[in-house]
Formats: structure tokens, C-alpha cells, sequence
């Protein structure tokens, strides 16, 4: 299905829509393997991933979008999704210019996209859905509250993320990323980075918005969903490559995050 680039429309059919303030919300349903332009919107844009998967490109970088991610698009920000096999199920909340010009105006809030995985702001997106769906006469001043509270963690994750981090931090990732298939242990990367495991993280968690295994098990399923669509190796030799005790753990792990199956992601890449 082809569509011409926009500045304004949001692709994919809408299953329910309600507009509360300078805020539209709505929930999108998207077919397997269907594909956008690229494209900006006028608005800034709330996402929370409820179900499947999809790959955003922006520039020269690509995201891997799965249930729980939650996106917040600056305006104007050109971007292009590819759903997958199990296509997509997404909340949006698109926030009016003039609210979102008067919040950067009066808080600085930062004009970048930001995504994120963990922490809060997954959760606050999860209880602005359910509201969304049990609409009631109390709902639209439980949805601006919300809204307000999710742009505030936003700028407040988004200006840790841009803080400078510490040198030993660098080491860390570095360390994680060289050793991908090796055991983890929290008290060892600590030691490599010459701190104390609790204070490593408090501040790994600090800019990345997730604990050090969360990362480190996303760096390796990212580098094996790479090597599902490079390379001829087969899952199993994968799975063991990159720290998984066996093929079903691999898959259980890939599916939970990706949406699909291995064997699955590679057919639909291949």
C-alpha cells in the first residue's frame, strides 16, 4: 500500500479515537509487513507499542520498536516504520504545537525523538491507555495530568541522557559490547569500571534507563537479529554465540522482544 508523503497523517487504521484538550489520542492497528514513507507530522507525538514489532528508520539509524517501547516524536522529525510478521498495535497521542511551543518555551524541553524501554515512562504511557478505554466523565482531567507528568519525565530522561557521562561509564559499554556471550556478573563489570556495584547501577540505570543486564541483553539480541539477516549460521549456533544456554532460550527471548520468532525474523528479512 503506498502513500504520499505527509507532514500531518497517521498511517494505519484507527480502531478508536477521542480528542481531550490540545491532545488527540488514539489507537492504531497496522497489517503485517506494512511500510510508511518517510515522513514528519506536524505534532509532537506520544507512542506507546502495545503489540508487534516494527523497525523505524531515521537518517542513517534504525530502532527496533516492540510492545512497552515508548517513543516521543519531536514535530518535523522525518522518520519511516517497517512493521513485521505480527504487524502492529500502537496508542498515539498527538500534543497541539501551541501547548507543546509554550512547554519548550517555559522548561527548555528538548526538539529530539527519545525512546525508551524501561523505567516510568512505559508505565505512565500503560495507565494513559487504560484511561483512554474506560472513558469516563472524570477522564479528561485524568489524561491531562498525565500527559503533563509523561512530558515531564521526557524532558527529564531526555536531559540525563544529553548530561555528560562519567569516563568510567564508556568503559562499561565498551566492556559489555567486547564480551557479549560471557556470564554476567554485576560485582565483576563493577570492578572493571573501579566502582561500587551499587553505584554502577544506580548510574548505568541513571542514563540508559535500564538495569546492566537489561542492556547487555539487548545488545546481544540486537547483534543476533543482525546476524539472523547477514549470515547463514544456523539459530542454534547463534543462539550459543551470543550467551544463550540453548536455541529456546534464545527464542523465547527473541520472541518476547522482537515479536517474532528467529526463525520467523529471518524469513520475513531474508
Amino acid at each position: 500500500m503506498e502513500y504520499p508523503a505527509s507532514s500531518s497523517k497517521l498511517f494505519g487504521k484507527s480502531l478508536q479515537s477521542r480528542k481531550v484538550a490540545a491532545f488527540s489520542l488514539s489507537e492504531r492497528f497496522y497489517p503485517p509487513h506494512f511500510k510508511t514513507p518517510e515522513h514528519t507530522h506536524d505534532n509532537a507525538l506520544f507512542c506507546l507499542v502495545l503489540k508487534g514489532n516494527y523497525t523505524e528508520t531515521f537518517g542513517r539509524e534504525r530502532r527496533e520498536c516492540t510492545p512497552r517501547t515508548a517513543l516521543f516524536h519531536a514535530s518535523d522529525d522525518p522518520h519511516a516504520e517497517h512493521f513485521h510478521d505480527s504487524g502492529g498495535h500502537s496508542f498515539i497521542v498527538e500534543i497541539e504545537r501551541n501547548w507543546m511551543s509554550k512547554v519548550r518555551d517555559e522548561f527548555g524541553f528538548p526538539s529530539i525523538t527519545s525512546e525508551f524501554r524501561c523505567g516510568v515512562l512505559p508505565d505512565l504511557g500503560a495507565r494513559l491507555y487504560h484511561e483512554f478505554r474506560r472513558f469516563d466523565e472524570v477522564s479528561p482531567l485524568v489524561v491531562e495530568g498525565l500527559m503533563l507528568e509523561i512530558t515531564g519525565e521526557t524532558a527529564r530522561r531526555t536531559f540525563e541522557k544529553k548530561s555528560r557521562k562519567p569516563d568510567w561509564l564508556a568503559k562499561v559499554e565498551r566492556h559489555l559490547r567486547e564480551r557479549l556471550a560471557e556470564p554476567f556478573s554485576l560485582p565483576e563489570v563493577a570492578a572493571v569500571a573501579g566502582v561500587h556495584p551499587v553505584h554502577l547501577a544506580q548510574t548505568f540505570r541513571k542514563f540508559h534507563q535500564c538495569s546492566v543486564g537489561g542492556f547487555l541483553m539487548r545488545l546481544r539480541l540486537e547483534s543476533a537479529r543482525r546476524e539472523l539477516s547477514e549470515t547463514t549460521k544456523s539459530i542454534a549456533e547463534i543462539a550459543l554465540d551470543h550467551g544463550f544456554s540453548d536455541q529456546s532460550h534464545f527464542t523465547r527471548r527473541f520472541k518476547s522482544e522482537l515479536g517474532a520468532t528467529p526463525h520467523e525474523y529471518r524469513q520475513i528479512t531474508s
